[in-house]
């Protein structure tokens, strides 16, 4: 994992701490995935990056961001609801992912988004 609890309390984040744990490793096997395994070996001046994108990950996926092809949002009366298609997911996480991990070393350019 990039972060710690402490350091997700300090970025905003409010899940109690064993909830956190579970989002903590999902968002560090994101990372690991979408870099290509380069955020394990990045330099020391990703650090604080790593650990921001973690904690903006685990907030995202708390609140049932990322989900392919899922409801978005629901409303009972006069029933409406927003669906998300698995390419919007998609999209969305490697906006949000290319926030944090692109400077000052591009961790995306080996997964082929470097330019998201």
């Amino acid at each position: 994992m990039y972060s710690t609890y402490g350091k997700y309390q300090e970025n905003g984040g409010t899940l109690p701490q064993d909830e956190y744990e579970r989002k903590a490793k999902k968002a560090a096997y994101i990372i690991d995935h979408e870099t290509m395994g380069q955020a394990r070996d990045a330099p020391a001046c990703m650090a604080d990056a790593l650990c921001d994108c973690e904690c903006a990950l685990i907030d995202a996926l708390a609140a049932g961001n990322f989900s392919s092809d899922g409801v978005q949002s629901f409303s009972n009366d006069g029933y409406s609801e927003t669906r998300v298609t698995g390419a919007e997911s998609r999209t969305a996480l490697r906006r949000l992912l290319a926030d944090y991990l692109t400077v000052p070393v591009n961790l995306l350019v080996f997964a082929g988004h470097a330019f998201v």
